[in-house]
């Protein structure tokens, strides 16, 4: 009987294709980068980009984490740790159980989350209430039917009661990259001429603060989002057909401290 052994080389071989992965579907999506100007982007030395590459690397957890994050691959960064670091994967299970009954949405559909032209249908639709095609030719017009159809096509959507189309995808989440983009487009949404009325809400805050207060933070932000899900969104007494978002930012301004260094 022939037997295989797995060598600390073939580790990091396999290592590099997920990072490779990763970085190579990021180029993708975004022809004027280069792998050059990846180092300003991920932090990661130009030379230890191009190992990986090549498959010659011995990727560190740290340089797997600062390119996983910065590329807003979040599911491929927990992958990578589940493997390889599993130790790590533990404490980013701890950290991310605010949304753990969400699951990310497949490589071939993510990009109709983010994409201006699906984009309201789709949020119109992932709702409990779900929508018509009278709704979205009201705000998007006769086209709007043309790209509900093309998203039944897909499966992300489907006719379950008649005349009312639902999103075929629940509970679902995004990497930050996408996210990001979402909440971009939803600002399109805003409506301004309503804002301090029950109808919507604003608020922005700056202020420097030290790491414990990011961390801080950050423990509040994941607070508020279990509070509006149980008690606003989960609750029956709430169920009804007004379509609603809400989302809520915290970021450092730039990669910059005092000392010369980088955050």
């Amino acid at each position: 009987m022939e037997t295989s052994t797995i060598t600390i080389q073939d580790i990091n071989i396999e290592k590099c294709k997920k990072i490779k992965n990763c970085i190579e579907s990021y180029l993708i999506q975004k022809p004027k980068i280069s792998l050059f100007t990846l180092e300003n982007i991920t932090k990661v030395p130009y030379s230890t980009l191009r190992r990986i590459i090549s498959l010659k690397a011995k990727p560190k957890a740290e340089t797997a984490a600062k390119i996983f994050s910065t590329l807003g691959n979040d599911k491929g960064l927990f992958d990578f740790m589940r493997d390889y670091h599993p130790a790590i994967a533990a404490v980013m299970t701890k950290k991310f159980e605010h949304n753990k009954e969400y699951t990310y949405v497949s490589e071939k559909t993510k990009s109709y989350f983010s994409n201006p032209s699906y984009y309201l249908i789709l949020n119109l639709a992932c709702t409990t209430s779900g929508t018509t095609k009278k709704e979205i030719t009201f705000h998007i017009g006769d086209i709007g039917i043309e790209r509900l159809n093309h998203l039944i096509e897909e499966g992300l959507v489907e006719e379950r009661l008649e005349g009312r189309y639902f999103g075929k995808v629940g509970n679902y989440k995004l990497p930050f990259s996408d996210t990001k983009e979402r909440i971009r487009l939803s600002l399109d949404y805003y409506r301004l001429d309503e804002a301090g009325s029950i109808n919507n809400w604003m608020s922005f805050q700056t202020e420097s603060i030290n790491d414990d207060g990011l961390k801080a933070l950050k423990e509040l932000n994941r607070k508020h989002f279990n509070e509006r899900k149980d008690q606003i969104y989960n609750n029956p007494m709430y169920k009804g057909e007004i379509k609603h978002y809400s989302a809520c930012v915290s970021s450092t301004f730039l990669p910059y401290a005092e000392d010369g260094g980088v955050q």
